[in-house]
């Protein structure tokens, strides 16, 4: 599972370790969009709390009938809900990606993605990732931070990790 804030590259790397590995790639947002539409307007329409309920339904039913064998790359908020971490946990380790928080506003400047605050972009990175980082660091089996890396570099990164995880559980 890759999970941290927005911008910290997860749909990306998901993507790549996916191809590298021959795992599918499920992304949760991909899944409420592909069934609900896009989540701007979803959350223009009804508000985050029900965008969460969506996310959390998503992963129930990730978990259920393709967790396996599969990279997955969850919203940035999903871990904030202990019950989607419960059910995620299942079947993986949680690979936290970070980054500067100037890296991240210059990848997310641009997003179509909803305010999750109505401040500036600058100040909602700042208050949210704040409020989030104890929730990742508690949840997170390793951290890798993206500031510097490729999502070439850190796809690899995490196929290290994996590759000695597999020779932990194979001797």
């Amino acid at each position: 599972m890759l999970i941290g804030f927005r911008g910290t590259g997860k749909s990306t790397v998901g993507k790549i370790l996916s191809e590298q590995t021959g795992l599918k790639f499920i992304s949760t947002d991909d899944e409420i969009e592909r069934a609900n539409g896009k989540i701007s307007e979803i959350v223009r329409a009804n508000g985050w709390g029900y965008f969460r309920e969506l996310e959390s339904r998503a992963i129930e039913y990730i978990v259920r009938e393709e967790i396996d064998n599969a990279v997955i790359a969850t919203g940035g908020g999903a871990v904030m809900n202990s019950k989607n971490v419960q059910n995620l946990k299942k079947n993986g380790k949680f690979f936290l990606l970070i980054a500067d928080k100037e890296r991240i506003i210059s990848r997310i400047r641009d997003s179509d993605r909803p305010s999750l605050t109505s401040e500036c972009i600058e100040n909602e990175a700042w208050k949210i990732l704040n409020e989030r980082l104890p929730t990742y660091l508690s949840t997170a089996d390793y951290i890798i931070d993206t500031t510097n890396l490729t999502p070439k570099e850190t796809a690899e990164k995490i196929k290290e990790i994996m590759k000695k995880l597999s020779a932990k559980n194979d001797s």
